[in-house]
């Protein structure tokens, strides 16, 4: 039976090049062919879709159902331009509410709003698609939206039975324009249509948030909760409003159940990674921020967990986010400055320069950042530079403590011009008399002089806290107990600083034999 059939197909075929075709009949297998092939690239969301449909209008230019393809398939590509020199299909004789639809979205494209009002207008009044009646609509949201409001209550007089959903897209419409008051209307009225629908309720909340009625918006979301609509959307706004009441318990609460439905919701990431700072959980801190959605493109949720780190003891892994950060964010001034200051502690004062001169040519005014590269070029044995940067400082501001006091230490380090490093620690000290670091300064500049006595009582009111903390100080304390022959105090300190200063380490070989 099968080798019949076959026979059968056989004898009514007829191979291509047994029957001529005319010119005009090959033009047309041509346009043909080019047609459907321009039929699926646009099934298929193919690239090549607008240079196959262009390929079909050059066989048959004057086409305008062809000339409004285009045009509709330039519009989806986001290439208005290219659909410019085929928009003259609206020109080719009558016209469909197509026609007028699609030339209404290339003239709101293009800028023309007015023109695509009227040309939308027409699509509307020749057809009943919703969807060319809700592109209409969307465009007098932006024109009219009061008129996108009256649309949606006459659509509801044909068809009551989208009486929700209408009138929650006329909420919506008049939300968007912050007429609250109007908005509010529809959200009722959608409501009251449709009880089980939780958008009209979404939108009440919104605009309850919005005019600070907190109770009521808190009302509205635990609602929806109830009816089993609660997001991580709703539930973030419910905590944020719990964190303006100072109900933290109850904002740590809806945050939890924020994070819970979106793992890595920004506001909740956000609020619980402070709520757990405050407990000093800087861990669980670091951790609700790298879950945040915008992590990665947040220069300052990085900088955060920097400081986290710092504060759980991490350097190493501090300076590994902010330089990071640096890379990815290098023009944003607080995550250059950041970044030289955790160079600056590791003692990569190469590397901090360069980082704070960069942050200096965007941001001249920036003082602190001048500070820190001052500090930064002292560390470097850059004196010369050093001083003109702290001119600078204190031409702007003659009272700033920082940079009398490191200019003071500076000069008493080198044991130069001690009388201007006494004059500069002497306005340092008139500005804050109890800074630690400015007492010690000033407790150098005596060693330096020789007056042993007076660096001794002053030193005094160091606490031996910051000595075991800071090296530094440890080593002015052991160094003039050293000179006073209190060997034994002496001892005490440059064991201390020893591990950190060389100074210290020197002097402590110095030591006589217990």
């Amino acid at each position: 039976m099968k080798n019949l059939l076959t026979l059968a197909l056989c004898a009514v075929w007829v191979p291509a090049g047994a029957l001529a075709l005319n010119g005009e009949s090959k033009q047309e297998a041509k346009l043909f062919k080019s047609f459907l092939s321009s039929v699926y690239a646009l099934r298929e969301n193919d690239k090549k879709v607008l240079s196959r449909l262009q390929r079909t209008l050059s066989l048959a230019p004057d086409s305008k159902y062809l000339k409004r393809l285009f045009v509709s398939a330039a519009l989806a590509a986001d290439k208005p331009e290219q659909a410019e020199p085929y928009a003259d299909f609206i020109n080719g004789g009558e016209n469909d509410a197509e026609d007028w639809s699609v030339y209404a979205s290339y003239l709101w494209k293009k800028g023309d709003v007015d023109g695509a009002q009227q040309a939308y207008f027409q699509a509307v009044k020749q057809s009943d698609d919703f969807r060319i009646a809700y592109q209409y609509v969307a465009l007098l949201s932006v024109l009219e939206p009061h008129r996108a409001a009256q649309v949606f209550e006459e659509w509801i007089a044909v068809q009551p039975e989208m009486a929700g959903v209408l009138y929650t897209e006329a909420g919506n419409v008049l939300l968007r324009r912050a007429d609250w008051a109007n908005a509010l209307v529809y959200f009722n009225k959608a409501a009251a249509a449709s009880p089980d629908n939780p958008s009209p309720r979404f939108g009440r909340g919104i605009i309850y948030e919005k005019s600070s009625q907190y109770f009521l918006m808190l009302h509205e979301f635990e609602e929806l909760e109830k009816m089993g609509f609660g997001n991580a959307a709703t539930y973030s706004r419910m905590g944020s409003v719990f964190v303006l009441v100072k109900d933290f318990a109850k904002a740590e609460e809806y945050f939890v159940k924020a994070k819970a439905d979106d793992k890595a919701d920004v506001p909740a990431a956000y609020f619980l990674s402070l709520l757990a700072e405050q407990k000093g959980e800087y861990a669980r801190a670091i951790g609700y921020l790298k879950d945040a959605a915008d992590y990665q493109d947040s220069a300052s949720k990085q900088l955060q967990v920097s400081f986290y780190q710092q504060k759980l003891n991490q350097p190493e892994e501090s300076l590994k986010t902010l330089a990071a950060a640096y890379q990815q964010f290098g023009g944003n001034v607080e995550v250059g400055f950041f970044y030289a200051l955790a160079l600056n502690e590791a003692k990569e004062y190469k590397k901090a320069s360069r980082v704070l001169k960069k942050v200096l040519q965007t941001n001249p005014s920036y003082a602190e950042a001048r500070l820190q590269y001052a500090f930064t070029l002292e560390s470097l044995k850059k004196y010369s530079e050093m001083e003109r940067e702290l001119q600078t400082i204190l031409e702007e501001n003659p009272q700033n403590a920082a940079a009398l006091n490191l200019y003071a230490y500076s000069l008493a380090v080198r044991g130069e011009r001690l009388e201007l490093a006494q004059e500069y620690a002497a306005r340092a000290l008139a500005v804050d008399p109890e800074d630690a670091s400015f007492i010690d300064t000033q407790a150098w500049i005596y060693f330096k002089q020789g007056k042993l006595e007076e660096a001794a009582e002053l030193l005094q009111s160091v606490s031996d806290d910051l000595a075991a903390r800071d090296a530094e100080v440890a080593y002015h304390k052991g160094a003039v107990a050293f000179e006073q022959g209190k060997f034994d105090e002496a001892r005490r300190y440059l064991e201390t600083a020893r591990l950190k200063n060389k100074d210290a380490a020197k002097l402590y070989k110095k030591l006589p034999p217990r």
